[in-house]
């Protein structure tokens, strides 16, 4: 609504230079027929030519003044409204997330797992019911397709990484699970509510 409030001032203020401008040019023009009719108002004509163009010039310098503020508010306004608009969206999001958890742990009577990091090559269940993902993670330092292998607990937060082969990384992670007894958030709460009922 407001860009088109802009918008229909920006025309309107077009429309207004446009009519002073033909306004003007007509003017000369009779100005110029007169001071061919009589020869001795000449320096008066002139005068009256400057003073109109003058006063077009400063007309149009308010008018583009005019428009550049009219443009500048509507930025801010929509600078605005945008970001409130994606402020929104974005604590909409993490609301849906949080429900959908709370959804996924009142259907399994379990919390909802955790997203995996970024080159999870294979998950590992901890005795606590978390998980320890194994990760391949690209060598930068080398040219071929070599990978770093470590793993990372997604619920005690312990991790390693550095081996070279997958066997090495797939037993460290192997071992993490046997002995981690961390809960996963929202187990013991859970557990609370069953042994209310």
């Amino acid at each position: 609504m407001l860009t088109i409030t802009t918008t229909a001032r920006l025309g309107a203020l077009r429309e207004r230079a446009d009519r002073a401008e033909t306004a003007l040019t007509d003017t000369v023009r009779r100005l110029e027929e007169l001071q061919e009719e009589h020869h001795g108002c000449g320096p008066v004509l002139r005068a009256a030519r400057t003073d109109l163009k003058t006063a077009l010039a400063d007309s149009g310098q308010t008018l583009a003044a005019e428009a550049i503020a009219s443009e500048a508010r509507t930025r801010s306004v929509c600078d605005f409204l945008v970001k409130n608009a994606a402020t929104q969206l974005a604590d909409r999001d993490r609301t849906i997330t949080a429900l959908r958890a709370e959804l996924e742990q009142d259907r399994t009577g379990q919390p909802a797992d955790p997203e995996l990091p970024e080159h999870t090559v294979v998950q590992f269940r901890t005795l606590g019911g978390g998980l320890v993902a194994l990760i391949a993670e690209p060598d930068e330092d080398r040219v071929d397709d070599a990978r770093i292998y470590g793993y990372q607990c997604l619920t005690c937060g312990d991790r390693a990484s550095g081996a070279y082969r997958m066997e090495d990384g797939r037993r460290w992670a192997n071992e993490h699970a046997a002995v981690c007894r961390a809960l996963p958030a929202g187990t013991t709460t859970t557990k609370k509510k069953e042994g209310a009922r």
